[in-house]
């Protein structure tokens, strides 16, 4: 027969699992945004981990994880630069990134368009012409 104490050691049990199993989705949610963040800004993701989980105070939710996660990330393939993410639940609360180089732009012979700064000689042949008081000779 259970008594009082099976009880409290079974709901015990079934909290510590409950925590474990929200870490586990606040991970894969870390890495579902490191990736995003990687793919927007053309970086190679090297792997995602969680350095810190605490039992605090959650906006909106009451308790839950703040936790942080690290990035490591490359913009060649030879190098390693480290971001950070904190979250406050399952959100997303900052994203803090280190100054990196750009990554080059492959696309840039196939790119159409062009750039416009306004003004004389910014907007092609319409904007270069002598009765718009453009005296440059662009012509």
């Amino acid at each position: 027969m259970l008594n009082l104490f099976d009880v409290m050691l079974l709901m015990t049990c079934a909290a510590v699992g409950m925590l474990f199993w929200q870490l586990r989705q606040i991970s894969e949610g870390a890495e579902l945004h490191a990736r995003r963040l990687c793919n927007q800004r053309r970086l190679q993701m090297l792997s995602v981990a969680r350095i810190k989980a605490r039992i605090g105070k959650v906006p909106g939710s009451g308790l839950g994880w703040n936790s942080e996660y690290h990035i490591e990330f490359s913009t060649n393939g030879i190098n390693t630069l480290t971001a950070v993410m904190l979250f406050s639940g399952k959100k997303l609360r900052d994203v803090k990134m280190p100054l990196y180089p750009e990554p080059e732009w492959q696309q840039a012979p196939d790119s159409k368009g062009r750039v416009s700064m306004g003004g004389c000689g910014g907007g092609g042949a319409k904007s270069c012409n002598t009765s718009s008081g453009c005296n440059t000779g662009c012509k």
